[in-house]
């Protein structure tokens, strides 16, 4: 199954802000760290790539990197978008003070796989292009935009990538 096509230009339903409005709250961000990150890439796989999507929830899809130290085959399940044909995925780690681990891959292996299909990942540094991107990002998720509000603070600026097809 190809990877969904997500318009962060879509109106969401009651259900999906039901589930954001929970996956924002304490509990919400504690299952998802730590219950739902191990059982969304096996949903995923299960359902042929629809899951979460049928359930109206967030759009996940696996990330399949090359470890930057090891060189080995790294998967994570991550949230994204699509801008145009390109996926943008957000280096948020929660709102934590570091980057998550695939950050530091794709910027030592740019050639990764999302959802099945083959992409060459850029960080967006262009300050217009990046507020467009995580401005999206909100609309997508609003927890994007708790997150910013935890690493302003300490000085970390979230990453933003640009995923094009190859």
């Amino acid at each position: 199954m190809p990877l969904r096509y997500v318009d962060p230009h879509t109106k969401h339903g009651r259900w999906y802000r039901a589930f954001e409005s929970f996956i924002r709250s304490r509990s919400g961000e504690l299952s998802v760290r730590h219950i739902f990150s191990h059982i969304d890439p096996w949903l995923y796989r299960a359902t042929g790539g629809r899951y979460p999507a049928f359930l109206g929830a967030l759009s996940t899809a696996p990330l399949m990197t090359t470890g930057a130290k090891s060189g080995q085959p790294r998967e994570h399940q991550v949230n994204y978008f699509h801008d145009g044909t390109d996926a943008i995925v957000i280096a948020s780690n929660y709102g934590g003070p570091k980057h998550p681990g695939w950050y530091f891959n794709l910027k030592a292996h740019a050639e990764c796989e999302l959802g099945g299909e083959k992409f060459f990942a850029t960080e967006v540094t262009d300050p217009d292009d990046y507020a467009r991107l995580y401005g999206l990002a909100e609309q997508v998720y609003a927890g994007w935009g708790d997150y910013r509000l935890k690493t302003d603070p300490i000085g970390r600026r979230i990453p933003v990538f640009r995923l094009k097809p190859i």
